[in-house]
């Protein structure tokens, strides 16, 4: 049984982004691993239901795995909250069928025997051209009682379960975010918008203990990081990439600055001096690349074949673990191509 994780969907728009997981590493696994998206799932967002709605809710439960997601800010809550209720994993969820699974605000679910506290929601900065109920809904602010729940199962399990899951991030992990060039590359600290959820997080940060922390809402996806704070676990911005949960990470360093660099695709392939350190360095960048132009053009394909070229067929194997670990699942395709042909 495994766990993976995913950042927003946004329904029809980017669902279509789990292929690439199913080809790779999806139709490997069962009704017992477990697929987590950290919000804006999507899939319910039309005032009533659409047939490309349905046919991606029907793709997602014909899939081995099963869905499980908590609320963004852009879900339809009225049609969320009309969902049947049933217990699974210790509380109460939201059932679409019997294959996904609405995680609700402020409970703790066991899951694959690890205690996760769920709480999804943000603030829309973009909601003034939105329309309410049709586009915007004020449930997308968390109410008092949600809160208060969150507060008070956290203290039933004495404030430490193993993985925090949420749309958005506490204020202070916002801050980190920014130091470090992921988010409002231009903004000044002070500006940063003041999410009642981020602030109620880190109202809980100082209490809790956790192995660590995902989240989405921002679009960006980042490398586990601290907050320079020793003991209080690790966080990890999640977007397009599908990761398996760490089991094992207890610490991280604090984010290093993001560079701004305009290389080619081409002078990254030929300055890098071995697959691995490519996968390392700039996995994230080649397997973006793949997904968004397809195929690699003439001179990209020279550059990335003179590195295969170097490569054993030992470190290939390692490479293909290591893009499976950090869900590079298009890079992941290309390099299993690579590997059957060395292997011949």
């Amino acid at each position: 049984m495994t766990l993976y994780v995913t950042g927003d969907k946004h329904g029809t728009v980017e669902m279509d982004e789990l292929l690439p997981f199913y080809y790779a590493v999806g139709k490997n696994l069962s009704e017992h691993d477990f697929l987590l998206i950290m919000g804006d799932f999507g899939l319910l967002f039309a005032p009533e239901p659409t047939q490309k709605e349905l046919e991606w809710l029907q793709w997602l439960s014909s899939m081995p795995w099963t869905t499980l997601f908590i609320d963004g800010n852009h879900e339809n809550f009225t049609r969320l909250d009309d969902l049947p209720t049933e217990k699974h994993f210790g509380n109460p969820v939201g059932v679409i069928t019997d294959k996904i699974f609405h995680l609700k605000r402020g409970y703790v679910y066991t899951i694959e025997n690890y205690a996760c506290f769920t709480f999804g929601g943000a603030l829309s900065i973009d909601r003034c051209f939105r329309r309410p109920g049709i586009s915007w809904w004020e449930r997308e602010i968390p109410s008092e009682e949600e809160m208060v729940r969150g507060w008070q199962s956290l203290e039933q399990v004495r404030w430490k379960v193993d993985y925090v899951f949420t749309h958005m991030a506490p204020f202070s992990v916002l801050l980190e975010l920014l130091r470090a060039k992921y988010i409002g590359i231009t903004l000044n600290p002070c500006h940063v918008p003041r999410d009642p959820v981020a602030l109620y997080f880190d109202t809980l940060v100082p209490r809790l203990h956790f192995r660590q922390w995902y989240f989405g809402h921002l679009h960006v996806q980042t490398p586990p990081f601290s907050v320079g704070i020793e003991g209080e676990g690790v966080y990890q911005a999640l977007y397009r990439l599908v990761i398996p949960v760490e089991e094992s990470l207890m610490s991280a360093e604090p984010l290093a600055v993001r560079e701004h660099r305009e290389e080619s695709l081409s002078q990254i392939l030929f300055k890098t001096k071995s697959l691995l350190s490519l996968i390392e360095h700039h996995g994230e960048l080649l397997n973006a690349w793949l997904e968004f132009e397809q195929a690699l053009q003439g001179h990209d394909i020279m550059a990335f074949h003179t590195l295969i070229r170097r490569t054993t067929l030992e470190e290939v194997e390692e490479a293909i673990e290591s893009c499976k670990r950090k869900g590079y699942y298009h890079l992941l395709l290309v390099l299993k191509v690579e590997f059957k042909e060395m292997s011949c």
